[in-house]
């Protein structure tokens, strides 16, 4: 059972997270890069947002194929040739419009490739394109370990074999999870799952990784889908298989046994406002960086914000009394506005709320409070707007705090993006579309289980593409037309809504709120709000939009058809649509 120490300098969850911890099946352990695995015993797991780690992959928009994707330096010159399905880093380097900043941390060495001088190496750092980075949490990766580097874990319960190769996979349901340890306040950990065939049934530890040690990695194979480990095979019988396929890479990867953490997650209300506070403030704010002109062959951008990044600036104790112009400025999720003593949560705001902030003389409207082992600074604010006055003051971190034109977020999604002008023809109209979600999806939706003829239960394949969003941003109609079906009951919990758009095809919008915007019947413009992004009941998946394209050449449910997609027969694959109106909006 985990512990977790100075429980009452941390917000409102003492006295919680003590029988929550306990789901844990495995223990926790930290990679350290001169003495292998060490004990995490004293660690806080806490669900996150952020994953540093991704995975290579070569990227053409003409559809080329190679076993090498180019890392090039900041200026786009070619540096070296990094193998398919390396494991890299996100950096903190200086970022470009359509290249992430990445250290390679590891190079596959399950390829065909041919390894020459001008192959990539563990350390090299340069800049991969957007499209190149897919998400780790889709792979598998085996690596070698040594009797020196388990031999904390096997004093404690002789678990890993190190002459058995082991099989790491990121632990993670609804969110990712992420270690805060007392070694270090500033590190963090996200957790691995640890596998070896002689112990099919569920992982052996949970292994803490930090992006500042990573040389766990050093030797390392890629898997999607590993179907020559028969112990997956034996517990697939059981638990189904997570099915990945990656182009030409098509192999198997362990089942899911994060069952444990998930209910860390969903079980605690309370923790979980503290842990997304915790997170909106890791995040950066107003990094100014100079936009550089990219080659039409590199423009693009799909990889969701940066993790990684510095530390916020917080603003000082002595804050002078601004005007009605600032606001809160979060990435959609409501705002806790919490007492002086920071320990009740008297109300919530929203994006985009005009608050005043209370000059302080002394400290006297500041209050210092550490979260997850880092000091933030909460201050007093009055929400002068609102016409209940018993939620109007209180206490909020200043790093939601901006100026309304400071505020990324708040351009990033805009109330409205209509074109009420626009009549198109059809899917293949120049003028058609626009992209269903208010800001590019934070995942990549050509990969892993999000991507339309991805594996499902019961051999079903998945008859849509997933757009991994936050809950209850807007919904919008991609092209004009007519709401066919009104909102009806989906899938665990959410709501779906189909449309036929000019030209006759049809698109069912799914997993969305209950939330009405528009009715059966009615006509909507292209950019139009007809919903808000939902999250299925089960915990299992990040808020999305369930994306369905038809043809429209055939009448009836949409839902039912034969085997495979098991939907009408003039399903169509909505990727290469969404990918060319992705572009042309973002």
């Amino acid at each position: 059972m985990l512990k977790r120490k100075n429980l009452k300098k941390t917000l409102v969850v003492t006295g919680l997270l003590a029988p929550l911890l306990s789901f844990a099946s495995a223990p926790i352990y930290l990679w350290d890069n001169q003495e292998g695995f060490i004990s995490g015993q004293s660690c806080e797991i806490v669900p996150s947002d952020t994953n540093p780690f991704r995975v290579s992959q070569y990227y053409s928009n003409k559809g080329t194929k190679k076993d090498t994707e180019n890392l090039r330096n900041f200026n786009g010159v070619h540096q070296s040739h990094l193998i398919n399905y390396s494991l890299v880093k996100i950096t903190n380097k200086k970022r470009k419009h359509s290249a992430m900043p990445i250290e390679v941390i590891g190079v596959n060495k399950r390829t065909k490739a041919r390894v020459n001088r001008w192959s990539s190496e563990r350390g090299d750092r340069g800049y991969l394109h957007n499209n190149s980075l897919r998400p780790s949490e889709d792979f598998v990766f085996e690596i070698n370990l040594t009797d020196e580097q388990v031999k904390q874990v096997n004093q404690d319960s002789q678990r890993i074999d190190p002459k058995e190769n082991s099989y790491l996979r990121i632990a993670s349901g609804a969110s990712y999870f992420r270690a805060i340890c007392d070694n270090s306040e500033e590190r963090e950990y996200l957790l691995f799952r640890v596998y070896q065939k002689s112990q099919n049934d569920k992982a052996i530890i949970y292994a803490g990784v930090s992006a500042e040690e990573t040389a766990l990695f050093s030797d390392l194979q890629t898997y999607g889908k590993v179907e020559s480990m028969s112990f997956l095979a034996e517990v697939g019988k059981e638990t189904p298989l997570v099915v990945v396929e990656v182009d030409s890479l098509v192999v198997t990867a362990p089942p899911s046994v994060e069952q444990d953490l998930v209910t860390l997650e969903k079980s605690n209300h309370s923790l979980n406002n503290i842990v997304a506070e915790a997170t909106q403030l890791e995040k950066e704010n107003g990094v100014d960086e100079e936009e550089l002109k990219e080659s039409k062959e590199e423009e693009g951008d799909n990889i969701p914000a940066l993790e990684n990044v510095p530390r916020p600036r917080l603003r000082p104790k002595n804050l002078n009394r601004v005007s009605l112009q600032n606001i809160v400025c979060t990435d959609g999720a409501p705002l806790n506005v919490r007492d002086e003593t920071l320990d009740k949560i008297l109300f919530k705001a929203k994006i985009g709320e005009k608050v005043s902030l209370f000059q302080s003389f002394d400290g006297e409207n500041t209050v210092e409070r550490v979260i997850s082992g880092k000091k933030y600074i909460f201050n007093k604010v009055e929400f002068k707007d609102r016409e209940s006055t018993d939620q109007r003051v209180g206490y909020v971190a200043t790093s939601f705090i901006k100026s309304e034109g400071d505020c990324e977020a708040l351009k990033e999604i805009p109330s409205l993006r209509l074109h009420p002008a626009t009549t198109i023809t059809g899917l293949d109209d120049k003028k058609c579309c626009d992209f269903p979600t208010a800001a590019k999806p934070t995942h990549s939706y050509t990969s892993g289980m999000r991507r339309f003829g991805a594996g499902r239960s019961g051999g079903r394949l998945h008859a849509a593409c997933d757009l991994y969003r936050y809950k209850n941003e807007p919904i919008r109609s991609v092209a004009p037309g007519k709401v066919i079906r009104n909102l009806y009951k989906f899938y665990q919990g959410t709501y779906a809504l189909e449309v036929r758009h000019s030209g006759g095809f049809v698109v069912r919008y799914g997993e969305m709120t209950s939330k009405r915007y528009v009715s059966g019947g009615e006509t909507v413009n292209m950019g139009q709000r007809i919903g808000n992004m939902g999250v299925v009941n089960s915990g299992c998946c990040r808020p999305m939009l369930h994306f369905e394209l038809y043809k429209g050449t055939k009448k009836g449910s949409l839902s039912g058809g034969g085997p495979g997609y098991r939907r009408r027969s003039d399903l169509m694959d909505p990727t290469q649509y969404l990918l060319k109106w992705q572009d042309k909006v973002f």
